[in-house]
């Protein structure tokens, strides 16, 4: 359970970084938009991922 939270923390943390470098960098005038969309898909899929793991239940806590 606690390496599941662990795996979750990281991955919502990278998506944070995603919408980040996304958004706040000039330098990504420079990129082109196919990149563009790759950071951006590549961190909703990290968001997704972390949200999916926090909420996911383990077999030993059913009940």
């Amino acid at each position: 359970m606690v390496r599941q939270r662990v795996l979750a923390l990281a991955l919502l943390f990278a998506a944070f970084l995603a919408l980040v470098a996304s958004r706040a960098f000039p330098f990504l005038d420079d990129i082109s938009g196919v990149a563009k969309t790759a950071i951006t898909l590549a961190g909703a899929t990290c968001g997704l991922a972390g949200v999916w793991l926090w909420l996911r239940k383990t077999p030993d806590s059913e009940g």
